[in-house]
């Protein structure tokens, strides 16, 4: 049927003239545009929602008396491959929360393989009952100091958004070159901006006239706000503030007073998940645990359910979508109410795919296609070690707090054993290893981190964001050269050593990201990597992730890549030992 013919026929719904396909009756509407309930039903026909309100009749009638009806939730930023869980499974564990439509940056998929890799999350994505929005990647690699397979140009870009892969540009990570100048980096957003593409920003604690020069490049919705004035001084700069409740990075109830005082500014702001884990999800929720907890810390409920619909909705251009009335499309969530969110049903497009924590869709026939390998080298003990030398004074350790992912340089005295700088778990200086994995460099960048508490053996993995290179935390060589070891044979996934044994292991077969496995096998595998990373001490929720961070160039102050210590704010590398 064209166009036309279907918008005659739903018009004819809309009036009463025929039957509805479907009629959803007795709910109370949580109207995300006029922020108040209504009792009134909602007659659907195809995808599209044809009436709000009495009197239409249909020959499928849903029961929702005494239950709320919420347009289907969106994350307007999430990295998907953080769940180390591939788009379909992804779909399956977030379709029972309510979520129907996610904006994911692909950028850690592109850092590993490159345009097939972006190509092959869309076409995985494909068929699938929860919307996938890809943001094509704008900074890979992210930095001038990390090591990527394939650099993403402005070329690919413009291919990708031809092709139709890609339908926004993802968030601008390399924030000094963007308020630099630099032509390479603003000739991928002059792409973005010649096709009138949504441009995603990031921007952690920028401030003044390093703002406002940001903002000129319309990178304008950011999720890297940790403080409240830093996110209300850049709402009053025109951006859009996405805030971020990730697994490890939890800033919504510090910016949840801008709402709190002002309620409209929520239609320049929305709640994301950015980084999230499969344990999060299983054991929490996705974005029906940010509207439950947004709620328990205040803000009104219809305020944030607006948050996780209509206002991702309305800053990425999507459509009708994230909202319920006539002409929009049919994404619903049934649920008991608002503050406890517990879902009941879940419509996709009009379909029922979600029934009483049921799944009435089959996942099984969705499958990741093949993608470039990893180039990896064996390393040697003598690869990993810093001998003193002649240096003397203190060296550089990375500070680390739990909840941010912002960091700070220590200055510390270094432990000596054998004539090499060493760990010293009784002041918690780790060693901290990232070892370049695409181009078979051998390259690697030796530092040390003080926080994560480690007393022996180490912790691994291939999730190193955002260039995904190896990344190992340990208290002793041996354990670290281990872990490194299993990662390459196994080509990537995370593991937990102490010596040469193997304490727990989750294999990510697919980039060194995701597993080919549903999200409870994945998640149960994961547990055990993390209770073997308390039993060495580790200390903190999602162990795994937080080591994932420590390598993120972008994020300030001090971080460690490939090449070595970055401190991006300063656009330079830095030496181990403090000159």
């Amino acid at each position: 049927m064209d166009n036309v013919n279907k918008m005659k026929k739903l018009i004819a719904a809309a009036r009463g003239d025929i039957k509805a396909e479907k009629v959803i009756k007795g709910a109370r509407v949580a109207n995300v545009f006029s922020f108040e309930y209504e009792d009134a039903d909602i007659a659907i026909v195809e995808d599209t929602i044809v009436g709000v309100g009495k009197g239409y009749d249909a020959d499928e009638v849903v029961d929702a008396y005494g239950c709320v009806v919420t347009p289907g939730l969106i994350d307007g930023h999430i990295h998907v491959e953080s769940t180390f869980l591939t788009p379909s499974s992804f779909a399956d564990a977030v379709l029972p929360h309510g979520t129907t439509s996610v904006m994911a940056d692909s950028h850690e998929i592109a850092n590993v393989a490159g345009i097939e890799g972006i190509v092959a999350m869309s076409q995985a994505a494909k068929g699938l009952p929860v919307d996938f929005y890809f943001g094509v990647p704008s900074c890979v690699p992210a930095s001038s100091f990390e090591t990527c397979r394939h650099p993403v140009d402005a070329n690919d870009i413009l291919e990708l958004f031809e092709s139709g892969v890609c339908h926004h540009l993802g968030e601008m990570m390399d924030f000094p070159a963007v308020i630099r100048g630099d032509e390479s980096v603003l000739s991928k957003i002059n792409v973005a901006h010649t096709l009138n593409k949504i441009k995603a920003a990031h921007i952690p604690l920028a401030s003044g006239k390093e703002l406002c020069a940001y903002l000129i490049s319309g990178c304008d919705a950011d999720h890297e706000s940790s403080f409240y004035f830093e996110a209300l001084e850049k709402l009053r700069r025109g951006m859009w503030i996405m805030m971020r409740q990730g697994s490890t990075a939890h800033n919504l109830e510090t910016l949840l007073p801008i709402l709190k005082e002002n309620p409209s500014r929520a239609c320049y702001c929305m709640a994301v998940s950015d980084d999230l884990s499969v344990q999060s999800i299983l054991e929490d929720g996705h974005q029906d645990m940010k509207i439950r907890q947004m709620i328990k810390a205040g803000l009104d409920p219809l305020i944030a359910l607006r948050l996780v619909t209509l206002s991702p909705s309305s800053y990425f251009g999507i459509g009708r979508v994230g909202g319920i009335a006539p002409g929009w499309k049919a994404d619903l969530v049934v649920i008991d109410s608002l503050e406890s969110f517990k879902v009941k049903k879940v419509f996709k497009n009009g379909d029922l795919v979600v029934d009483n924590g049921q799944m009435c869709v089959n996942f099984n026939e969705f499958k990741f296609p093949a993608i470039p390998k990893n180039e990896l080298v064996k390393l040697e003990i003598s690869d990993i070690t810093i001998p003193v030398g002649g240096r003397s004074g203190k060296i550089r350790v990375i500070g680390t707090e739990s909840g941010s992912l912002i960091t700070w340089e220590l200055r510390m005295k270094p432990a000596v054993v054998d004539g090499n700088v060493a760990a010293d778990p009784e002041r918690d200086i780790a060693k901290l290893v990232v070892q370049e994995r695409h181009t078979g460099s051998k390259r690697v960048g030796i530092g040390f981190v003080h926080g994560l508490k480690i007393k022996k053996g180490a912790l691994a993995s291939s999730v190193a964001h955002d260039s995904h290179n190896f990344i190992a935390a340990g208290a002793d060589d041996v354990s670290i050269l281990s872990a490194m070891e299993w990662l390459r044979v196994n080509e990537g996934g995370v593991v937990a050593t102490e010596g040469n044994n193997i304490l727990a292991s989750l294999k990510l077969p697919i980039g060194g990201l995701m597993s080919d496995e549903n999200a409870s096998s994945v998640a149960a595998s994961l547990l055990e990597v993390e209770k073997a990373a308390s039993s060495m001490g580790i200390a903190g929720e999602h162990p795994c992730m937080v080591l994932s961070f420590l390598s993120l160039s972008v994020i300030p102050e001090l971080k460690l890549t490939d090449r070595g210590y970055v401190n991006i704010t300063g656009n330079e590398l830095l030496d181990l030992f403090v000159a």
